[in-house]
C-alpha cells in the first residue's frame, strides 16, 4: 500500500469528490509553451447509475466508481494498473475515500469550514493560488520555441555538444607479465570468453567475459582498475576487435581488447534537440521571471524603505534604556521622539509615565512651544488622573509661558532640565536627568 502515497491519498492531502471539495485534480491553466506539461483530469459529479454503481455509503452520500476513478486518474500508470487489478488494494483505496467523506461531514457538521483558523489558512492559500495562475496565465501566452531556434543554437555553440572519445573495454588480469603473455599465446586458439574464464583474476568479470565497460580520452580512469593510463592509450590505439600486448597497471597484468572506438567529435543533433529545447525554455521564464517583476514594480511604484530596515534587526531596547537614551540625547526633538517611541512601545510600564510628562516638558523648557506643551500636559492628565506628576502638569500649563518661579516641591529629580530655570526642583542642580 506504500505506492498509493506517492499520488496524495494520505488525510488531508486526497482530493475527493463533490462532498469534499470539488475535482481529484483539475487545472485550468495551459503548461508552460513548448514544454510537455500534462492537466490531470477533472473530475465531475455522476450519480449512481448501472454504468456508475455505488460502492460505499455515507451517511446516504454514495460514493461511486467514478468517484475512485477520478482519484485513480491520478496516479501513474503503473500504479493505477496495481490498483485496478488487486482486490485487497483496491478495497483499501475505497476506504480511505469513505473515511475522508466521514471526516469531512463530520467537520461540516463542527463548523469546521467557518473556524478561524480554517479561514486564515484558506485566505493564505487563496492567496498563493491567485499568484501561481496569475503567474501560469501570463507564462502561457509564449509562444513555443521554434525549431529553427533550437537548430541555430546547435549550430552556433558546437563546443557544448563535443563528446571524448570512448572505447568499450574487455580485459584478462593476471598477476605477472609472463601470465600475460601465456594468455595471448592461449588466445590464438581458444576465445577470449574461454580465455577470461580460466585465467582472469578479476573474479567480477572473468564470467561475462572480461567487460570492464567504457574508458574516454579525457581521463586515465578505467573502470575496476582506477587509475591505469596505458589501458586507456592502448585502447585507443587497437582497432575495434584488436588485443593489446601486455599492459601493467596497480592491479597486475592486462591483456585488453577494445570492442567500439567512437572518436572525439559532436553529438548528433537528434540527440541533444531536447536538451537544448529545454535549456532554452528555462532561460527564457528567467528572462521573463526578471522582466515581469520589473515590470510590476515600476507599474505598482514598489519601493524599499532601506532606512526602515534597520529598526526591526536593531535589537529591543528595555524602558529603562530609552529613557537614558532620551536622557543622553542633546537634540530636544530627538529627545521628544525617544519618549514617544518609550510610551508607544512600553504604555503599560511606569516608565512610560514619567515619559509622557517629560515630553510635554521638553516642549515647554527647551522648545517654547508652549501650546504644543499644554496639548501635551492636559492629555496626560487626562490619561494618569492618578499620577504624583499631576500636580506639577496642572502648574506647567498655569506658568510655563509667565515665567513664574516653580514651587518648591512637586517636580522630582529625575526630571530636573538641564540650565535650570522653570521646572528645577527647588535645591535641586541644573542637570539635565
Amino acid at each position: 500500500m506504500i505506492r498509493i502515497q506517492s499520488f496524495a491519498l494520505g488525510v488531508g492531502a486526497l482530493l475527493l469528490v463533490s462532498g469534499m471539495g470539488g475535482c481529484a485534480g483539475s487545472s485550468r491553466s495551459k503548461p508552460p509553451a513548448g514544454t510537455q506539461g500534462s492537466t490531470a483530469r477533472v473530475w465531475q459529479p455522476s450519480p449512481p447509475s448501472p454504468g456508475n454503481p455505488p460502492v460505499a455509503v455515507v451517511n446516504g452520500r454514495y460514493i461511486t466508481r467514478h468517484d475512485v476513478d477520478s482519484v485513480l486518474a491520478t496516479a501513474p500508470a503503473g500504479v493505477r494498473e496495481d490498483y485496478l487489478k488487486d482486490p485487497e488494494q483496491y478495497k483499501g483505496l475505497v476506504e480511505r475515500i469513505v473515511n475522508q467523506e466521514a471526516m469531512y461531514q463530520a467537520a461540516m457538521k463542527a463548523g469546521t469550514d467557518r473556524s478561524k483558523g480554517y479561514l486564515s489558512d484558506l485566505e493564505g492559500q487563496q492567496r498563493q493560488l491567485l499568484l501561481r495562475h496569475y503567474y501560469q496565465d501570463a507564462l502561457s501566452v509564449l509562444p513555443a520555441i521554434a525549431d529553427s531556434t533550437v537548430r541555430r543554437y546547435y549550430d552556433e555553440h558546437p563546443a557544448e555538444f563535443n563528446i571524448p572519445g570512448r572505447a568499450r573495454v574487455r580485459h584478462i588480469q593476471v598477476a605477472t607479465q609472463a601470465r600475460a603473455k601465456e594468455v595471448l599465446r592461449k588466445l590464438r586458439t581458444s576465445t577470449w570468453d574461454e580465455v577470461a574464464a580460466r585465467y582472469s583474476t578479476d573474479k567480477l568479470t572473468a564470467k561475462n567475459g572480461g567487460i570492464l565497460g567504457f574508458v574516454t580520452n579525457d581521463t586515465a580512469i578505467v573502470p575496476g582498475i582506477g587509475n591505469a593510463p596505458a589501458v586507456v592509450a592502448a585502447a585507443f590505439k587497437l582497432k575495434e576487435g584488436e588485443t593489446s600486448e601486455p599492459l601493467k597497471s596497480s592491479k597486475g597484468w592486462h591483456v585488453i581488447r577494445a570492442d567500439e572506438r567512437a572518436e572525439t567529435g559532436p553529438q548528433k543533433y537528434e540527440a541533444v534537440q531536447r536538451q537544448i529545447r529545454s535549456n532554452l525554455e528555462n532561460q527564457r521564464t528567467e528572462h521573463f521571471q526578471t522582466d515581469l517583476i520589473a515590470s510590476l514594480q515600476k507599474e505598482y511604484g514598489v519601493r524599499i524603505l532601506s532606512d526602515s530596515l534597520q529598526s526591526p534587526m536593531a535589537p529591543a531596547l528595555k524602558p529603562a534604556d530609552l529613557f537614558a537614551r532620551a536622557q543622553a540625547t542633546e537634540s530636544p526633538a530627538e529627545r521628544i521622539g525617544i519618549f514617544q517611541q518609550l510610551v508607544r512601545e512600553y504604555p503599560d510600564d511606569k516608565s512610560a509615565t514619567q515619559a509622557s510628562f517629560m515630553i510635554g516638558f521638553t516642549y515647554a523648557e527647551e522648545m517654547k512651544n508652549y501650546p504644543e506643551a499644554r496639548k501635551v500636559f492636559v492629555s496626560f492628565i487626562a490619561k494618569y488622573p492618578q499620577s504624583d506628576l499631576v500636580a506639577s502638569a496642572k502648574w506647567m500649563i498655569e506658568n510655563m509661558e509667565h515665567g513664574v518661579p516653580p514651587p518648591s516641591v512637586g517636580m522630582p529629580d529625575t526630571l530636573i532640565m538641564k540650565g535650570g530655570g522653570l521646572g528645577a526642583p527647588p535645591g535641586g542642580t541644573n542637570s539635565r536627568p
